[in-house]
């Protein structure tokens, strides 16, 4: 159905057009508020359908975090979540300088068999073959075979925490083939050549970099960090920071290197 003739269907029989997860989300923050379990809408803020509306595909909300890590959100999660906490200035800005809309929840699974998710318990849950991409252009792999990082406590303990993150879909240009440090002041001049508090710019963690990096993938069948890696604020136990990235068809590679290090395609991609 061509746009436009969808666009008027939608105006007349809104209903019919929305996925169930959709009428779930809706039906269940509507109740809540009937129920004044939800405080009334500040207005600096914005309600999903708008961010939708500004980010189209890189916009990544319940739905996308169902289809991809089978989770249903409880009530209470989505009354947590009903608020997103950047102005629609800021999101259409955000979008402008090549960044995403992500949801972020702390478990993998459907209720019954859901689990905590840290990077360990993905890793197992897509260990046999490529679930989430396109069923013609599969990866052979979605974590690259490795092991030195099992019992490591990012990849044991780090879970994600509940809530919106903004993030750049690709590392800063100027950020790469610089060390660690260097890397700092380069985050701090984006922030304020962009107008944006550099207090409030900051590394991902390494779960963070996955499941953003995964969920875009089962959403919209396209990779991110293909030829780069994105370098983390967290250190592994050696002492080196940890990077994940190059995600082509072996699948994420995660890797640690001193901060000294250099390398033109280690970066890092701006998140709020």
């Amino acid at each position: 159905m061509p746009f436009e003739a969808y666009k008027i269907y939608e105006e007349y029989e809104p209903d019919k057009y929305k996925t169930s997860t959709q009428k779930k989300v809706e039906q269940a923050l509507s109740s809540a508020k009937k129920e004044g379990l939800i405080p009334e809408r500040k207005e600096a803020s914005i309600e999903f359908e708008e961010a939708r509306e500004i980010f189209g595909k890189d916009f990544l909300g319940p739905e996308s975090a169902e289809a991809t890590f089978g989770v249903e959100l409880s009530q209470e999660e989505l009354e947590q979540i009903e608020d997103i906490p950047f102005s629609r200035e800021e999101l259409e800005q955000a979008k402008q300088l090549g960044m995403m809309l992500v949801l972020r929840v702390p478990r993998i699974g459907k209720e019954k068999n859901a689990k905590s998710f840290s990077i360990n318990s993905v890793r197992e849950a897509f260990k046999d073959d490529d679930k989430l991409g396109d069923p013609k252009k599969k990866k052979s792999n979605i974590f690259y075979d490795q092991d030195w990082y099992d019992n490591e406590s990012f990849a044991t303990q780090d879970t994600p925490s509940l809530g919106w993150g903004l993030v750049m879909k690709e590392v800063l240009q100027e950020s790469r083939s610089k060390n660690w440090d260097e890397q700092e002041e380069a985050l701090k001049a984006w922030a304020k050549e962009n107008n944006i508090d550099p207090a409030k710019v900051r590394r991902r963690k390494p779960i963070e970099i996955i499941y953003d990096t995964l969920l875009y993938y089962g959403t919209n069948k396209e990779s991110l960090l293909e030829n780069s890696y994105d370098w983390s604020g967290v250190q592994s136990s050696g002492g080196n920071f940890v990077f994940v990235g190059l995600f082509d068809s072996g699948g994420l590679f995660v890797g640690n290197v001193p901060r000294g290090y250099t390398l033109s395609n280690l970066g890092v991609c701006p998140s709020r």
